[in-house]
């Protein structure tokens, strides 16, 4: 399979019932076996702590007779750098925890983990720790302790109008207050007209001044938007180029050495070739020279054959030959015979060495090729170091519409004033215009609560369908469910909504499965999802739809790469492992007894 952002170690060391542990994962969907009692909880339980320090657990964790105890995960990102997270568990209450996060091997503080996460998941590791690991407390695996309604604000950019929300009812707030004064005071503000007139003209003109920044804020908020995606992409394609590079420099390293000269990265494609197609000629030339030889051993001992088959003639032209004569022509053959026989060897060994460097060079020629090619360079950020940082532009964004809205609010008050000062002259009056405000006040708070209401339900609805449709087929005949920005979730039965907390045990963790994945896939990039004893609960052929539906979640054409189930139901988990081997793997925990 494809390399994916998954979980793919995880390793304990006096953990629990865990001595020393090690499983891998990867890609697909893991069924984790045992009877109850065994210890598969207290896996995912060290998993979620080691990954997001959550459920920071108490000293009952280590293992009995041990001081400390280590939970360690390696989770490979989408640009396959490794981030390796291990936690430490002490009895020593002055250092209870020691944390160790690395990255490709390098130290790494714990802050740089979370900007990791969000770009890796598009989402918060506090939210992701509860949609993607369930909770060691079952109470709290529910859908809403999932903080699904901040999550949605934060996903979809609305969670301004919350700030605005907390902003109307300050100002609601401080009129209630001037109205409870000017009821004690009974006074009259007419004699104000003129300083009031004052007051609505300058409250305009800071409303059309605080509209004209606001617009020009959006727009530069707009453009550093454009120029952080942008240099972010840059900056990834950077770094894969960088890693290519660093790669093809120690490969170029060892062409150096071969060559005897130094070559550079950009050169070693051309240098692998300068020295294949040299070795090669050598390799002909050897092996011609070689062929040479041969031929002329072969003749040297065909003459020295001639010349005992020649009855002391010469062979060539039969004049008799002497003893003597024939005693040198033998020897004269047996030392040039000796003397080719030594340069053959001395061949071979020079044709050994070329074949050897060849195969140096096609090894390195392999590996250069293996190596991730990092993609056209994205289109360059022009202009990024000349913009402001966009989280300062957002925040001044922010704090313009704050000062917008702020603006506007002073102007309807001022022009309220002024029109309660032009018709009456007391104190009731002022009275009068300041519960039409406070009225105002209380419609605006109303009119933005109704409006991030209905944007948060707008966002929800479709998640909201399609857990309605599923329940639907796990459950058929026992009402629709109806799914709610903050998590919580109703069933409609003979007309009525019955809380979740009203539900079946196996209805309920149905509904929590179903939001957990449908959340992941529609408001998140998150690829992998853990369960703690899905099926425990569940009615046979619920249990054997919910089974299956989760042994088909990361076949590879959807979004999950990984899914782990811990269970009891060994026999079913043996049956979808069975129907798909490829994506379907089954990991037994049960410890052998210690002796």
């Amino acid at each position: 399979m494809e390399n994916f952002p998954v979980i793919r170690r995880l390793t304990l060391k006096n953990w629990r019932s865990y001595k020393d542990f090690t499983i891998e994962i990867g890609p697909g969907t893991t069924f984790v076996v045992a009877t109850n009692g065994v210890g598969k909880t207290s896996l995912i339980e060290a998993a979620r702590w080691a990954i997001f320090g959550a459920n920071s657990t108490s000293v009952n964790a280590v293992r009995v007779g041990a001081e400390a105890a280590t939970a360690r995960v390696e989770l490979e990102l989408p640009d396959l750098r490794v981030l390796a997270i291990e936690r430490t568990l002490t009895r020593n209450t002055r250092r209870r925890s020691v944390l160790d996060i690395r990255l490709d091997g390098t130290p790494i503080p714990e802050e740089e983990v979370g900007r990791q996460f969000i770009d890796a998941y598009g989402t918060e590791p506090e939210f992701l720790a509860r949609l993607a690991m369930p909770p060691a407390d079952k109470s709290s695996d529910t859908p809403s302790h999932l903080g699904l309604e901040d999550h949605l604000g934060r996903y979809y950019g609305i969670d301004g109008l919350g700030a605005a929300i907390e902003h109307l009812k300050k100002r609601d707030s401080a009129i209630a207050a001037e109205i409870k004064k000017i009821k004690a005071d009974n006074s009259s503000d007419a004699q104000r007209l003129d300083q009031l007139l004052e007051e609505e003209r300058t409250a305009k003109l800071r409303a059309e001044q605080a509209n004209v920044t606001h617009q020009a804020l959006k727009g530069r908020a707009e453009h550093a938007r454009e120029m952080r995606r942008r240099g972010s992409e840059f900056a990834a394609w950077a770094i894969r180029s960088e890693t290519r590079r660093t790669a093809a420099e120690r490969l170029a390293e060892r062409i150096s050495v071969e060559l005897g000269r130094s070559v550079p990265a950009e050169l070693l494609q051309t240098a692998i070739d300068e020295i294949l197609s040299s070795v090669d000629e050598g390799i002909e030339r050897v092996r011609v020279e070689m062929a040479v030889n041969e031929s002329r051993e072969a003749q040297l001992e065909s003459n020295d054959k001639d010349l005992l088959a020649a009855d002391h003639d010469c062979p060539i032209c039969r004049r008799p030959l002497d003893g003597a004569t024939i005693a040198s022509a033998h020897e004269a053959n047996a030392d040039e015979i000796t003397r080719i026989r030594t340069m053959m060897s001395d061949l071979k060994s020079t044709e050994a060495d070329l074949l050897e460097r060849r195969r140096r060079a096609k090894e390195v020629l392999g590996e250069y090729r293996k190596i991730p090619h990092p993609g056209p360079e994205p289109e360059s950020p022009e202009g990024v170091h000349d913009t402001p940082d966009a989280d300062d532009i957002e925040a001044q964004l922010e704090n313009a519409f704050g000062q917008l809205v702020e603006a506007r609010t002073a102007y309807q008050h001022a022009t309220r004033e002024r029109e309660r000062a032009q018709t009456a002259g007391e104190a009731m009056g002022r009275l009068e215009s300041l519960f039409r405000k406070n009225a105002v006040l209380t419609a605006a708070i109303a009119a933005t609560e109704a409006t991030r209401n209905e944007l948060l339900t707008d966002t929800i609805r479709p998640l909201a369908s399609e857990v309605s449709q599923r329940w639907q087929a796990l459950f058929p005949g026992r009402g629709q469910l109806e799914t709610r920005p903050d998590g919580q979730i109703t069933r409609s039965v003979s007309g009525h909504q019955l809380d979740f907390d009203a539900f079946s045990t196996g209805e309920g963790m149905g509904a929590t499965i179903l939001v957990r994945l449908l959340v992941a896939h529609f408001a998140t990039s998150v690829n992998f999802c853990w369960f703690d004893e899905p099926l425990e609960h569940l009615d046979p052929d619920v249990r054997r739809q919910v089974g299956n539906a989760l042994s088909r979640l990361a076949t590879g054409t959807g979004p999950f790469r990984q899914v782990v189930v811990t269970t009891y139901e060994e026999r079913l988990a043996r049956h979808l492992q069975a129907r798909d081997p490829e994506h379907v793997k089954l990991l037994d925990v049960r410890q052998p007894p210690e002796r």
